[in-house]
């Protein structure tokens, strides 16, 4: 039982440590910069994809399949919806709208049958929302971090 849980739940731990060894600044994006916010990125959409299908567990889901599927969902939101409206949106406002997208995609999940456990309760759009800001929180305090200077305040130059 014990190898079992921990079979399951090493690749999650291994993504959440990851992170920690990523430095690059997430808003400010020049030719130099551009693999180091890649890396940034990605690992905070993983660390996004565990919080979340970790947190769903607690509904009866199955975090192992919900992680890849979700990381698939919060990565066309992150390409599609947040950067391409970064520049056009005032950030409290752009994150509210990745929210609500996240929000979506974790309604959209709970719905398949091949992700609900055993004990599978009915997942509601107020807990929805609030595993994915917590999600989303997750992964801009992973940018931040990553800057390798959080405490200053970074000009975007414009």
């Amino acid at each position: 039982m014990t190898a079992d849980l921990i079979r399951r739940w090493l690749p999650v731990l291994l993504c959440f440590l990851v992170p920690a060894l990523a430095r690059a600044n997430p808003f400010i994006l020049n030719p130099s910069s551009a693999l180091a916010f890649a890396v940034v990125a990605f690992m905070a959409l993983i660390v996004e994809a565990g919080i979340v299908s970790s947190l769903l567990a607690f509904a009866g889901l199955n975090p192992l399949k919900l992680f890849l599927s979700f990381w698939v969902i919060n990565t066309a939101v992150f390409l599609f919806l947040f950067w391409p409206l970064q520049s056009r949106l005032p950030l409290p406002a752009l994150e509210a709208a990745v929210v609500l997208a996240d929000a979506c995609g974790i309604m959209l999940l709970a719905q398949v049958p091949a992700f609900q456990g055993e004990t599978y309760s009915r997942l509601r759009w107020p807990v929805a929302g609030i595993i994915a800001l917590l999600g989303n929180a997750s992964s801009f305090f992973i940018g931040i971090m990553a800057s390798g200077e959080p405490w200053k305040v970074h000009d975007t130059g414009e």
